[in-house]
This record gives structure tokens, C-alpha cells and sequence, in this order.
């Protein structure tokens, strides 16, 4: 796929589009399939699957990778390039304990603020090694929900998180990369503050958040990752009534604009592949 192929469905985002690429794989699929761990198997799954993006998380602790490197490996295989990288909730939530943590957001905001200010520097200081990079897409990943809503309140997330998205997006204008934002659950209180900061890229549990509104409310101002629900990773052989609710559903998402099909809940199951190769035969019928 040319570099083009994933700026042009970007840049347009309320022109029909439909692109493939998963954000989450587990080392252990990999390893089914007979790929190294690290991006270079995430680069090599990708083309096997038929993929148009890879995502690579960054920074890759593991193999320390350049930022340039990670964009050759995807254009060797004709794939556009695309990088997560954890926000700084996700960052201390991920080495304390996540219900400590909100506790300490309700009981000791001071505390709370240091160890998120900490997060901020680091995760500024990873993003500051992408700059002049050949990079279209960067996915802040931001776990702030659950099925039934946020786990804090939205005044906390408005006071701690934005300023630092605002801070971000502002840093790297000149750089002319394209922001996604990606959380689980139920987080549709904070999206309309997330556009207004110019966010333009949205991975969102299709089960927690109603993504045709969404993108309807916002048709030329965001393009959507997602749209594959997990019930349909997981569904028996042979059982065709969720590949007739898949298509129906997907086809209406890219009919209000881009797309790129992925599943949110990520692939952490070798069991899963099936499914997702049925999936990517079956959208190829979507007339754009």
C-alpha cells in the first residue's frame, strides 16, 4: 500500500474509504502464526493478512528501534505506518495498581498530578524522537472506561489529561502527523472535548460507544479505528448470521466516511484469526 493510501483516507475523512489494519496483537499469536515477537513480526503478520497499516507500538523497549526503521519495514511491505503510544494515564496505571491509583485521584489529586506530571515528561520525551519522521498516524492509547462509563470523573480527565493533549498537539503542528486517541469502554462524555482539541483518528469499543452517531455528529472531522466487534472474533464456525450482521454493519460505518477496520479489543487469541480473515474477504465486497 502507498504511504498515500493511508494519508488520502485521513485527510478525507468524510470520503467513503475502508482500510485494514489490527492495533493489538498478543506475542502468542504471533508465535502461532510463526512470527518473531517485536516489529518485524508485526510488520511480516500484517502483510500475511492482508493488512493495508501496521501499527507499532512505540517507544519498542525490546528492540530500540528508530523511529525511520519502523516506517521502512512497513513501506518494504507496502504498508502505511502508524504508532501507538501510551498516554501517560495508561503509563502510571500500568506499573501501580490501577485501583490505587483512582483512588488516589479522588483523595489526593496533589499526589495523583505528581505522578501523572512524571508520565507527561516521559511520554513527551517519546514523542520528541518522531519528529521529521515519515509517520501519517500516532494513537495515543488512554484506557479511561469501562462498559459503564468513566472511571473517573469528566472534570478530572478535563483538568489532568487535556491541557496535556493540547500541549502535544500544539508541539508537533509543524510536524503535520494525524492524532488518534483510543480508550475502552464507555467514554462518550469526553469526545466532543477530544475533537475540539483537534484529535482526528478514534479507536472506541463499538459495544461502549455508538460509533455511527459518532462519526455522523463529526463526518468531516474524524475518521474511525474499529468496528469489529469482539462477539464476532469469537463466533462458531459455520455460523453465518454474524457475518451477515458484520457486513450490513461495517458497510454502513463506511458509508458516512474512512475506516479502518480493526478490532478493538485487539487479537489476543490464535482462535480469532479465522474469523478476522473471513472478515477481510468479506469487506472487499463493499462497493466504495
Amino acid at each position: 500500500m502507498e504511504r498515500g493510501k493511508l494519508r488520502g483516507l485521513l485527510d478525507n475523512p468524510d470520503v467513503p474509504g475502508l482500510l485494514r489494519g489490527e492495533i493489538w496483537i498478543e506475542p502468542k499469536v504471533l508465535s502461532a502464526e510463526g512470527f518473531p515477537q517485536g516489529p518485524r513480526g508485526l510488520a511480516d503478520f500484517a502483510e500475511s493478512m492482508g493488512a493495508d497499516i501496521c501499527f507499532f507500538h512505540w517507544p519498542d523497549e525490546a528492540e530500540r528501534m528508530e523511529v525511520r526503521e519502523l516506517a521502512a519495514l512497513a513501506r518494504r511491505r507496502g504498508l502505511g505506518c502508524a504508532l501507538v503510544v501510551d498516554g501517560p494515564f495508561q503509563r502510571l496505571v500500568s506499573h501501580r495498581d490501577p485501583c490505587a491509583v483512582l483512588c488516589e485521584s479522588a483523595r489526593d489529586p496533589k499526589r495523583f498530578a505528581a505522578g501523572l506530571d512524571q508520565e507527561k515528561e516521559n511520554v513527551m520525551t517519546a514523542l520528541d524522537l518522531l519528529r521529521g519522521s515519515e509517520i501519517d498516524l500516532v494513537l495515543i492509547g488512554e484506557d479511561v472506561g469501562y462498559r459503564g462509563g468513566l472511571y473517573f470523573s469528566p472534570d478530572i480527565f478535563r483538568t489532568f489529561l487535556m491541557p496535556f493533549y493540547e500541549a502535544v498537539l500544539e508541539r508537533f503542528r509543524a510536524d503535520h502527523f494525524v492524532w488518534g486517541w483510543h480508550s475502552d469502554g464507555n467514554v462518550a462524555t469526553l469526545l466532543p472535548d477530544l475533537v475540539s482539541c483537534g484529535f482526528r483518528c478514534f479507536s472506541l469499543e463499538p459495544e461502549c460507544v455508538d460509533l455511527l452517531d459518532f462519526k455522523r455528529r463529526n463526518r468531516s472531522r474524524i475518521s474511525l479505528i474499529g468496528g469489529i466487534r469482539a462477539d464476532w472474533l469469537m463466533a462458531a464456525s459455520g455460523d453465518r448470521e454474524w457475518e451477515t450482521t458484520s457486513i450490513r454493519e461495517i458497510q454502513t460505518l463506511v458509508g458516512e466516511g474512512g475506516l479502518i477496520l480493526a478490532s478493538t479489543c485487539g487479537l489476543h487469541d490464535p482462535a480469532f484469526l479465522s474469523n478476522i480473515r473471513k472478515l477481510y474477504r468479506l469487506v472487499d465486497r463493499i462497493p466504495l
